[in-house]
């Protein structure tokens, strides 16, 4: 488990998915997945949470939530906002690289999506050495590379 000092300096950013067991992100219909992670003020740990995505036919889809993180369990809650407000799911923070440009998130299975994991790289480039820099005990055999 990562501590509270380490994942607040770590995650906020734009972060690009590399990786994913996720269906949403496999099926084709939802393309270049990014996560932007932003500092909430007078909260103890929250973060805003923006999930942007490319459609086939080229639209930006946004889905908005906020993270809040319980020390106690290391996990985050995503509530979702806007018509998103009754959804909500548990995720953690798996491994994080040396040099903080790679993160492996698990989530558990909530009431819309499977339990899955996401390997993020910062940023919008690419990350040519991700699958060699993440350690073999935190990735699962049906993980798909996106690129």
């Amino acid at each position: 488990m990562h501590d509270l000092a380490t994942l607040r300096e770590a995650l906020p950013g734009q972060w690009r998915v590399l990786a994913t067991t996720f269906p949403m992100w496999l099926s084709g219909r939802r393309l270049q997945p990014t996560f932007r992670y932003g500092l909430l003020p007078g909260e103890p740990f929250a973060l805003s949470d923006e999930v942007s995505y490319r459609t086939r036919r080229g639209a930006t889809k946004r889905i908005v939530g906020v993270d809040r993180f319980d020390p106690s369990t290391g996990a985050f809650t995503w509530r979702g906002r806007g018509l998103l407000r009754v959804l909500s799911s548990q995720w953690q923070v798996e491994h994080l690289s040396d040099d903080r440009s790679l993160v492996v998130l698990s989530f558990a299975r909530s009431l819309v999506t499977p339990a899955g994991l996401d390997v993020i790289g910062r940023g919008s480039g690419e990350h040519p050495n991700a699958r060699e820099r993440i350690p073999a005990e935190v990735l699962v055999p049906d993980l798909h590379w996106l690129s």
